[in-house]
């Protein structure tokens, strides 16, 4: 495994040591897994933000192809075409 040097804080390095203790994990455990847990909710932010845009743009297709066709009743129209096949 590699290792790396940083810099932080006494206060925040204070409350690792802490949360460790509580935890029962080690300095490297504990960031390791606050690490993958922020990865994890970075990840589904932007999907849930690539799904929003996803909807905002069908909405506004759905709303410019009702602009297009005016007020059509597409339910009655639907079933007048399915008794014409009767």
């Amino acid at each position: 495994m590699a290792k790396i040097n940083i810099s932080i804080s006494r206060k925040i390095l204070d409350e690792i040591d802490k949360l460790g203790e509580e935890e029962k994990m080690t300095r490297s455990e504990l960031l390791r897994k606050a690490f993958k847990t922020y990865v994890e909710v970075l990840s589904e932010k932007k999907k849930e933000s690539k799904k929003r845009k996803s909807i905002e743009k069908a909405i506004r297709l759905q709303d410019e192809i009702r602009k297009e066709i005016g007020d059509m009743d597409l339910i009655e129209d639907l079933r007048k075409w399915r008794e014409e096949r009767r």
